[in-house]
């Protein structure tokens, strides 16, 4: 499954990164999802209130939650979102089966 990653860095990962490029941070980061089994994407640095993008191909949700939890820890980030991708299909045909939501008080 794919997943993106959408981070804003720290103080502390922003200073790493004047100590650093594109290619050593895109070479350090492939090694360790690659120790997960999974694969790394692109990686694209964005301008606003989020610092990076990077997209990974990953067997399970629970591989890209440690490895989002590994790099939380690293306290290179302020926050990282995990946006795992979905079957849109799928979730629209759930919903069209279901078909509504019983509010509180009205079951």
């Amino acid at each position: 499954m794919k997943v993106f990653f959408l981070g804003a860095y720290s103080d502390k990962g922003r200073e790493g990164m004047m100590a650093s490029s594109y290619d050593a941070r895109v070479k350090a980061v492939s090694a360790m999802v690659e120790r997960a089994g999974a694969k790394l994407g692109s990686v694209d640095y964005l301008q606003g209130p989020f610092d990076v993008i990077a997209d990974a191909e990953v067997d399970s949700y629970e591989t890209a939650s440690g490895l989002q939890a590994v790099m939380m820890a690293s306290g290179g980030w302020d926050e990282l979102l995990l946006l795992p991708t979905m079957d849109v299909d799928k979730a629209l045909d759930v919903a069209r089966t279901v078909g509504g939501y019983p509010m509180p008080g009205s079951e």
